[in-house]
């Protein structure tokens, strides 16, 4: 989806062998203190080792968005549903928004993404209860049950991140969920909420969370949003971020040379502006697939 292999390839002991590939990442600027991004200009990026920055093109909105709320996530929801309901609502018209949810560890479907923001914000309500189970299983679902090639595809999660799936199931933590976003382009934001007996709860277990929790987004190029264990009041400071970031996206193309074979690669990216913060996957999937 987001890879394509340069045309130059070799004829090697009669194998053919590209020697290199390019593909397409999603870029984030942020400006955390000032909350003003700098515009990102070609010059103003560069690869590190064999990766190699071809093309910075602005993203306008022009994407797809999931919210996908945890039901054990239960604890008071409170205004946060109007939080959420404000975020959709205030997307670019440009954004098809869709809504899902984790119930006993599986992904629900509420709604397909939508450019008509009524139908979107009907989809949603506040977590109902659920069975613990890992939040991770049902984002790799969502995700690889995503169609189509939007240019910009991110989740907004809303769960504890606690993961108590049993051992030699499927999905057994956060890593398969980390591949599965990155080889899909898509960028995770969560914000921890916690279930309605957090205070019962193990701080270890707790804390496992949400360190799985911002493992998954910053490896896919998102954020994660949390204040120690117990519930906000609002989201809506957290929500405000991820929309500021989701406005201030590119599309980088980059090349890996001698990518041999398809495969992650490494992203390590350079910002010349002083002070400039780049958020991106820490790694991309590319296809090589040799020219005849």
């Amino acid at each position: 989806m987001f890879a394509r292999m340069l045309t130059v390839c070799l004829a090697m002991g009669g194998l053919f062998v590209c020697d290199g590939a390019e593909a397409r990442i999603v870029v984030t600027v942020a400006d955390h203190m000032n909350h003003k991004p700098q515009a990102l200009k070609r010059e103003d990026i560069s690869g590190v080792g064999s990766m190699r920055i071809e093309n910075v093109s602005p993203l306008r909105g022009e994407g797809e968005l999931y919210i996908l709320i945890d039901e054990a996530a239960d604890y008071d929801f409170g205004a946060k549903l109007d939080d959420i309901r404000h975020f959709v609502e205030s997307q670019p018209a440009s954004t098809a928004v869709g809504v899902a949810y984790i119930k006993d560890g599986e992904l629900k479907i509420a709604q397909p993404p939508t450019r008509v923001r009524e139908t979107a914000s009907r989809a949603l309500h506040a977590p109902g209860g659920s069975r613990a189970a890992s939040p991770y299983c049902a984002l790799s679902s969502l995700v690889a049950g995503w169609p189509g090639d939007a240019r910009q595809r991110a989740v907004v999660m809303i769960t504890s991140g606690m993961d108590s799936t049993a051992v030699g199931a499927i999905c057994v933590n956060a890593e398969m969920a980390i591949a599965d976003a990155q080889r899909a382009g898509v960028a995770v934001y969560a914000i921890y909420h916690p279930a309605a007996n957090y205070d019962q709860q193990a701080w270890r277990a707790v804390d496992s969370g949400v360190v799985d929790l911002s493992h998954v987004c910053y490896e896919t190029g998102g954020e994660a949003y949390f204040i120690g264990h117990g519930p906000m009041e609002t989201i809506a400071s957290f929500l405000d971020d991820v929309a500021e970031h989701l406005t201030n996206q590119y599309v980088v193309t980059v090349s890996f040379d001698y990518a041999r074979e398809a495969g992650f690669q490494q992203v390590y990216l350079n910002g010349a502006v002083p002070g400039m913060e780049l958020m991106a996957p820490a790694k991309v999937w590319v296809n090589v697939r040799p020219k005849r």
